[in-house]
């Protein structure tokens, strides 16, 4: 099964699915491991994470195609990835569509901001027109060889310049018709009532279109009750919390960096400690040496293996 169908199967078997966003591929190995459905490769976690630079345009289409790739073949769940606004107009929407297929991710959301584009919730974005994002999502749709490959239309339209409720709506309703397997509209806040208004007004007329919400690291969860189920029942079908890996790995080695530096040695004790019992705490295992291990044994001839591993050091 092409992880396309696969994706779709999930949607259909589950009431909602969740994943946090990754920007590497030991992320993403880790968030198969913890048991989720499904990776979402973050545009953001993956400039920062790959270029050391915010989301405003500055990574290429072959940057975020190889992470992709990468990302892709650490794990066996499907992959969605950010594919940004598809990187120029409708005809380099074809070569982006194209190439993501190609790596093995499950579908790509792409957006209807002008380039050089922006983070969802950054200030200054701005749009293209209606009618030129509807010709680059039927580019996309026309540019897909796997029926099965998921085209998620993103409006930016409600938190950029000259933009609104009505505009995204308006523009959320377009997509669709447009062929969209899925409509994705980035919200200012985390008050309800805005995305359980829009879900209500597109499945007025498109009723069994899915919905993409993004429970984003932006906004101050911790200061609202709104759950995933919650979000569910508004009518978005797939989550994602798109710089959850991102923040939480910053932190952690933040935290890691900033405690050797002021402790020395003790932290770095300490920190082993509070390993010991963990799922990562045999790095290798997680990585996968056991595995090479296993495939040196089947390969190589028996005499090198011994004289590979005889006596040596082993950690």
């Amino acid at each position: 099964m092409g992880m396309g169908k696969k994706m779709r199967a999930l949607m259909a078997e589950k009431d909602y699915l969740v994943t946090p966003g990754v920007g590497n591929p030991m992320q993403a190995i880790i968030v198969e491991k913890v048991g989720f459905d499904y990776a979402y490769m973050s545009g953001y976690g993956t400039s920062l994470a790959i270029l050391g630079l915010p989301d405003v345009g500055l990574i290429t289409e072959g940057e975020m195609v190889t992470n992709a790739r990468n990302i892709v073949k650490a794990v066996d769940i499907p992959v969605i990835a950010d594919a940004d606004n598809g990187f120029g107009n409708a005809i380099n929407m074809i070569r982006t569509v194209r190439d993501y297929e190609e790596v093995g991710v499950a579908g790509i959301h792409v957006e209807d901001q002008i380039a050089p584009k922006r983070c969802g919730h950054l200030a200054g974005k701005e749009v293209i027109a209606v009618d030129e994002a509807v010709g680059k999502i039927r580019a996309a749709i026309d540019a897909k060889k796997d029926e099965d490959f998921i085209i998620i239309a993103r409006t930016d339209a409600l938190t950029a310049a000259g933009g609104g409720f009505d505009e995204a709506l308006k523009r959320g309703k377009a997509y669709a018709r447009a062929g969209a397997d899925m409509v994705f509209c980035e919200f200012p806040s985390l008050e309800p009532e805005i995305p359980g208004r829009f879900a209500r007004e597109i499945h007025h007329e498109f009723p069994n279109l899915p919905l993409f919400f993004n429970y984003s690291s932006s906004f101050k969860w911790y200061e609202s009750s709104l759950t995933f189920d919650d979000v569910a029942k508004m009518g978005y079908k797939v989550i994602i919390v798109s710089l959850g890996c991102l923040r939480a790995g910053m932190q952690a080695v933040w935290d890691y960096a900033a405690d050797l530096m002021s402790q020395k040695e003790a932290a770095e004790k300490g920190f082993e400690k509070r390993l010991i019992g963990h799922p990562t705490e045999d790095f290798h295992r997680f990585a996968g040496v056991p595995r090479i291990r296993e495939l040196e044994s089947r390969y190589l001839p028996s005499e090198a293996m011994r004289k590979k591993y005889e006596g040596s050091f082993d950690s």
